[in-house]
């Protein structure tokens, strides 16, 4: 009977000692943080031989573009009696996240004056570098806008480049 007590006893002695080894720690990460609304923009199509579409900053290379030759890729040429025009569409979509607007306003404006004699136009307004243009003020979220776009060239302009930027502005309603 001692023999069995006492191997009881070793027996919680053992273990108590496992029991006893087991050590335990926590913390606590406090996580802060907001979520905030936005709107992304990305140029879907242009004429031209066009790059970076599906982006907020695409490309388009006209090459080299006279009255009497052929016009673009995705252009049409239409020859007036004093200037002529190339004309396409620009697609512009818009998206949003974490905000209640139903629509947005889309505006546009060149980056730079425009070459002496070229006239840039979206949806039949002239662009300018000094102000912004209103394309719409009801555009569709998730989906791309097409605006016809032109280019009205003087026959008196020089025969030089015309580059230039169009710079699309996107803010909801």
């Amino acid at each position: 009977m001692k023999k069995m007590m006492m191997g009881g006893l070793v027996l919680v002695a053992l273990v108590g000692t496992s029991a006893a080894q087991a050590a335990t720690s926590s913390g606590t990460l406090t996580v802060t943080g907001t979520v905030e609304s936005s709107i992304s923009l990305t140029v879907e199509s242009a004429g031209g031989t066009t790059s970076g579409t599906g982006t907020a900053a695409a490309t388009s290379d006209l090459g080299s573009i006279s009255k009497y030759g052929s016009a673009p890729t995705g252009f049409t040429l239409a020859k007036g009696a004093s200037d002529w025009t190339l004309s396409s569409t620009v697609g512009v979509n818009v998206e949003k996240a974490n905000l209640t607007s139903t629509d947005y306003t889309l505006t546009a404006q060149l980056g730079s004056a425009p070459a002496s004699g070229i006239v840039w136009k979206l949806n039949g307004s002239t662009l300018s570098d000094s102000a912004a243009t209103t394309l719409t003020s009801t555009g569709t979220y998730a989906s791309t806008g097409s605006y016809s776009w032109d280019i009205v060239v003087a026959d008196s302009a020089a025969a030089a480049a015309i580059d230039n930027a169009i710079n699309f502005t996107a803010t909801s309603n």
